[in-house]
């Protein structure tokens, strides 16, 4: 049976394409995928995953083209002083999978295989945090003046030695947060890594009136691989979900109208209604998205 035999105009993209198109741009735009504050930038042999560094091509360094994003250094919680820590986190991998399932094995959490209509994506990421000794932590911590705690009431007849007098005793004063411009010197052995499989399965559904369909993706299921303790695992999968949809999948919707061209009077080209024939459309199966386009004249 020929591809057109259910519509005038056939498309569809192979899961193999995007995934390569993924990889070609790991290759030639690492950037896009690795990130850390000046140190991973001046060294990218600091970076965790380094797989994803020797697949690089020898050419992105010739044209300038930066192999690491860099990002601002790490504020310390509590403390409003110039030194921050350095990090680095990388997308070493993203890829998907149109039904049936064969890119990658989903973890029996998500009860595999890929249901019909579904397509899983998976991302890999990993991160390091430069962790600096006590030794430097102790020999650059900040020497804040001792406070006087309150430890009678007012009409005591005990008092209480008053602080010595200073401008900033006067007066209780905003605390100032300001971005990190320092970095705490570290030894590349004491960069802590870690990476974190997550696996998201999603559905293509079909909504709205008949007379204005649109199609959005609906979430099948997710899952972060062997996070322990388990209930916090569960917890940051709670938020992930609420995350996508409550405030990501909602705003990726399509209106089909979208995709409805007008050449004058000639002709119009839509995309074909569901029917017997046409189930869905598009159409998630073959290892492919599938697309069926009605020309009308």
């Amino acid at each position: 049976m020929a591809l057109t035999d259910k519509c005038d105009v056939f498309g569809s993209v192979d899961e193999k394409a995007f995934n390569n198109v993924v990889r070609n741009l790991q290759q030639q735009r690492p950037s896009l995928f690795n990130h850390g504050t000046i140190s991973f930038v001046r060294d990218n042999r600091l970076l965790c995953n380094q797989t994803i560094i020797q697949t690089i091509d020898r050419d992105v360094g010739i044209f300038g083209n930066p192999i690491v994003t860099e990002r601002p250094l790490l504020a310390i919680l509590g403390y409003t002083g110039p030194f921050g820590l350095e990090y680095c986190f990388q997308l070493s991998e993203f890829s998907i999978d149109f039904h049936p399932s064969n890119v990658h094995s989903l973890p029996p959490e998500l009860r595999p295989p890929l249901r019909p209509q579904c397509f899983s994506l998976k991302a890999r990421v990993c991160a390091g945090l430069a962790c600096p000794t006590l030794d430097i932590l102790n020999m650059i911590a900040p020497d804040e003046r001792p406070f006087f705690p309150v430890l009678f009431g007012p009409g005591s007849d005990i008092q209480q030695p008053k602080p010595a007098n200073r401008d900033d005793d006067q007066k209780t004063k905003p605390i100032v947060v300001r971005s990190p411009t320092d970095r705490i010197t570290f030894d590349p052995k004491n960069i802590i890594c870690f990476c974190l499989d997550l696996y998201v399965v999603l559905e293509i559904a079909r909504g709205g009136p008949p007379d204005d369909p649109f199609i959005a993706f609906r979430l099948a299921n997710l899952e972060i691989v062997d996070v322990t303790p388990v209930r916090l695992e569960n917890a940051v999968e709670c938020y992930l979900k609420n995350v996508l949809i409550m405030g990501v999948l909602p705003k990726i919707k399509l209106a089909l109208k979208a995709f409805v061209f007008s050449i004058k009077d000639f002709l119009t080209v839509q995309p074909t209604p569901i029917s017997a024939a046409v189930p869905f459309n598009p159409a998630v199966e073959d290892d492919q998205i599938k697309v069926f386009i009605t020309v009308i004249a």
